[in-house]
């Protein structure tokens, strides 16, 4: 089965396992993408963390440890929330557009991460979370349509104009943290080097600006381990490995 069709699996689970306790208000789980209860383990992003934080001047212990689970999940594993859970992620997957790369600086994601800390300090507010696309489509799926709907057309018309991932690659400060976190992530597409033809299918597929082998740290935050360079690979010289390098055999 190819990961791309794995992936939408598990996209539509999350969004349905959230959506659920709407109509089914005795379940043992409930929350957002943002802030979540699974069975009394509270959940919290990391970036919302940082944002309240900031906002509120001070430190709230279990805010802290609520946000420490996918903290040491983003460490290990990297951007996977980006490319498997991230319900905006999945809404932009579904715009069939050439994935054209206008913008290539790679330090922007971390510009729009440091900016947004930096406002949520000075405007005491979670800045992030009062405008961010992903929990505006929440919103919009909780609640119903709103203003939010003008913040996700705009980021539709972006991707539609730029590229498919342009708010993915370059303005999502969440994915620049969760990135950050992940640079050295054990979880890899590693290459097995004596498949490999350089044919360069796997860095023309990838919607995100980089390719599978690269080492720095800025095409290590923006690989967000979703395989799709994995399912165009006809030589199977691609695959996810917990190894530290490339296989030579």
């Amino acid at each position: 089965m190819q990961v791309r069709i794995i992936r939408k699996i598990v996209q539509i689970f999350f969004l349905v396992l959230l959506l659920l306790p709407i109509w089914y208000t005795d379940l043992l789980w409930y929350g957002t993408y943002i802030s979540a209860d699974l069975m009394g383990l509270q959940l919290t992003d990391p970036l919302t963390a940082l944002e309240i934080t900031l906002a509120g001047k001070s430190l709230w212990l279990p805010l802290l440890l609520s946000a420490l689970p996918l903290t040491l999940l983003a460490v290990l594993l990297g951007r996977l929330f980006c490319s498997f859970v991230c319900p905006l992620n999945f809404l932009l997957e579904l715009i069939p557009v050439k994935r054209r790369q206008v913008l290539k600086e790679k330090s922007l994601p971390l510009a729009a991460l440091g900016i947004t800390l930096l406002l949520s300090l000075i405007l005491s507010l979670p800045v992030f979370d009062t405008v961010s696309p992903v929990f505006a489509l929440m919103r919009a799926l909780l609640f119903g349509v709103g203003l939010e709907l003008v913040l996700l057309l705009l980021v539709l018309a972006a991707a539609l104009i730029w590229g498919q991932k342009i708010w993915c690659r370059t303005l999502c400060p969440l994915g620049a943290l969760y990135g950050l976190l992940g640079a050295k992530r054990i979880l890899k597409v590693r290459v097995e080097e004596s498949k490999c033809t350089h044919c360069g299918k796997c860095a023309a597929v990838c919607s995100m600006g980089t390719a599978p082998g690269r080492e720095n740290l800025a095409d290590n935050m923006l690989c967000t381990n979703c395989g799709d360079c994995i399912d165009v690979c006809r030589e199977k010289a691609l695959h996810y490995s917990f190894k530290g390098k490339n296989t030579e055999s």
